[in-house]
This record gives structure tokens, C-alpha cells and sequence, in this order.
């Protein structure tokens, strides 16, 4: 999983590690409609979470952003997905595109459409949102920004809100895909 990093188990954990372990071991994250668990069957956390529990201050915070990032936004499931999935592959992020992989399918993508994603192609898109979900992505992956006839559609299309909230899923994803390459946090089938 990580030849940098070895997967922290429940009874090598402070009290606080554990604590914020168990926000993982239950709740939204480990209901059968998930599409993926962040649990490892043996005990302890894999993928990002098992990096975050180095600083417990950080860790907390960054699974109350992940929880948000995952539940709580506007934008549709396929748009997260589309988002995220158009990031993975630009960072050759081996974690995330295991479990985005999972998520995008759980959200309706076919695999075909999933892997059409790593070579930029866009999906049979079902709404205007996922066009601009899809047009904002690969504008702030190539120039980490958007022009203003860009900005004004993707508001047009998106609303501020989701706009905002989709310029944050890639910033934190890109901090989460940072992580992982440095602490060679991989697929648990890899």
C-alpha cells in the first residue's frame, strides 16, 4: 500500500488518532451504498486518512472537509465524479483513481466513459452542469484559473455556489493527491 508509510493499527493509535479513526469506521463513509471504505479488513485506515492521522489537529479537520466534499456539495454525483476522475488521471494519482473508479460507476458513468475521461474525452453528458463540471476541471488543471468568459459561463450554468464548490473538490483533491504521491500511498491492489 505505501513504502513510506505502514498502515497505523487501532491498537498502535493514541487516543486521539483513534477517535478521529473511528469517523471512518462508521457513518455515510461504510454504508453498503458507498462506493468505496477507506477501512482496510484488517484493521487500521488505508489512503489518505492513514497519512492524516500523523497530525490528529489536521486530521480532523481534513475529514470534516472530505465529509463535505463527498455529501454535502450541490453539484451532482456524476459532476463530482467527472471532476475528480479528470483529476486523478491528471495526476496519475493511483489512490484516487482506485476509488474514484468505484465512485464514478456508483454515480451512473459507464467504464467506458470513466476511462475516456484520462484522455480528456468528455461523457454523453446529461446536463449542462456536467458540461461546465467537465470545462471548468480541465481549464483549472491546465491553467489554474479561468478566463472571464469562462468564469461568466460556468456562473451561468453553475451559480456561484457550485462554482465555488467545484474550484474547492479540485484544490483539496490536488492536496490529497499531493500527499499520497509523497508518502507512495497506492491502490489497495496494487
Amino acid at each position: 500500500m505505501s513504502k513510506r508509510l505502514p498502515r497505523l493499527m487501532p491498537d498502535e493509535m493514541t487516543d486521539e488518532q483513534r477517535d478521529i479513526s473511528e469517523k471512518f469506521t462508521g457513518g455515510k463513509r461504510v454504508t453498503p451504498a458507498s462506493a468505496f471504505s477507506l477501512v482496510h479488513p484488517d484493521g487500521g485506515l488505508i489512503g489518505p486518512p492513514n497519512a492524516w492521522l500523523l497530525s490528529p489537529p489536521l486530521a480532523r479537520i481534513f475529514e470534516q472537509a472530505g465529509g463535505a466534499m463527498r455529501f454535502e456539495l450541490t453539484l451532482s454525483d456524476r459532476c463530482r465524479e467527472i471532476a475528480l476522475l479528470l483529476h486523478a488521471f491528471f495526476r496519475d494519482s493511483a489512490f484516487e483513481l482506485y476509488a474514484h473508479r468505484k465512485a464514478g460507476l456508483a454515480a451512473g458513468l459507464s467504464n467506458e466513459e470513466i476511462e475516456a475521461l484520462s484522455d480528456r474525452v468528455p461523457p454523453q453528458f446529461e446536463s449542462e452542469e456536467e458540461r461546465a463540471t467537465f470545462d471548468v476541471t480541465v481549464a483549472i488543471l491546465d491553467r489554474k484559473t479561468l478566463d472571464d468568459t469562462e468564469y461568466a459561463d460556468a456562473v451561468g450554468v453553475l451559480g456561484e455556489r457550485a462554482l465555488f464548490e467545484l474550484v474547492s473538490l479540485v484544490g483539496y483533491y490536488d492536496m490529497i493527491a499531493t500527499q499520497l504521491s509523497v508518502f507512495d500511498v497506492q491502490a489497495p491492489d496494487s
